[in-house]
């Protein structure tokens, strides 16, 4: 059809865009709805009521850093609801203006985060007015979560005190907080050896079990009087072992006696807890001997390994 002389051409209709489906829609207002109540819940727990405004938060931080520990802190809190909180690209524009490198942020708000996250907020009060100093409480993070939270809850993890740490320079604190680490990872690495040590016994118990199925009597006597006399050391190790990092009775009761007497006791007040542990023990092993008729012996006649004992 021809177009009329100076007549302007009709454009073509757009295609008309296409409905969104119902069940997209609702999956997109669920997905909304609970990003909306997590903000929420991150501004409630650290944001100190305040409400979500970019502008907002990164004048109450840049406030923030201008003091001291608990200000650093405070500072923090509002760091973990505007990295929750923000828009694609608002927050590393945010750390931008405030000057704040992406690793200091994630120090303060992992400072925020374990502070919020103690038990006993009085105590939590109590080890961050003896840190002081942002620099200190930064030292503190290095300790692993669990020995964080025990140096709030009780006071004192490992050598490291809380009475002691105002005291400390940082330096010291650090060479303080490497030391309780290092006293953690050692009773770890003997925890995890007694295991292995646990795990290798009961295979060779299990060899020992498949060997005796094949053995001669003979054998498998001197097999099972080994194995008697293994667990007869091991009582007597538990029983009466001294030394460091060792948990026998004997070191137990000594401790008790040391607690009294630290008390200003004699010790005297124990003795009949004591005696009466003991007397538990004589009791229990006189009816292990008397469930299978067993004769006294003295030591003249006692085997071999236990000559001179």
């Amino acid at each position: 059809m021809a177009t009329k002389r100076g007549a302007k051409p009709i454009p073509a209709a757009e295609p008309a865009a296409p409905a969104l489906d119902g069940e997209l829609l609702d999956a997109r207002s669920q997905e909304l709805a609970a990003m909306n109540e997590h903000q929420q819940a991150v501004i409630e727990q650290y944001g100190d009521g305040l409400p979500w405004s970019a502008e907002h938060y990164e004048t109450q931080i840049r406030s923030e850093l201008r003091r001291g520990c608990e200000a650093f802190l405070r500072a923090g809190r509002y760091l973990v609801v505007a990295r929750e909180c923000a828009a694609h690209g608002e927050w590393q524009g945010m750390l931008d203006r405030l000057g704040i490198e992406a690793s200091h942020a994630r120090r303060m708000m992992e400072a925020a985060r374990r502070v919020t996250a103690l038990p006993n907020r009085a105590r939590a009060h109590d080890l961050i007015a003896a840190a002081g100093t942002q620099s200190k409480l930064i030292e503190l993070l290095s300790l692993p979560e669990d020995q964080f939270q025990e140096l709030a809850s009780e006071g004192a993890t490992g050598d490291l005190e809380v009475d002691d740490i105002a005291a400390m320079s940082r330096d010291e604190l650090r060479a303080a907080v490497r030391e309780a680490r290092a006293d953690i990872e050692a009773k770890d690495d003997r925890a995890a050896k007694r295991e292995r040590d646990i795990e290798n016994l009961q295979k060779k118990l299990r060899q020992a079990k498949l060997e005796r199925q094949r053995a001669e009597p003979d054998d498998i006597a001197g097999e099972l009087r080994t194995l008697a006399s293994a667990a007869a050391l091991q009582v007597r190790a538990d029983i009466g072992a001294t030394g460091d990092d060792v948990e026998s009775l004997q070191e137990r009761i000594a401790a008790l006696c040391e607690h009294a007497a630290g008390a200003g006791g004699d010790g005297d007040e124990h003795h009949p807890f004591m005696g009466a542990l003991i007397g538990e023990l004589f009791s229990e092993l006189r009816r292990v001997r008397d469930a299978f008729g067993l004769p006294i012996v003295n030591d003249h006649g006692a085997p071999d390994w236990q000559q001179g004992l």
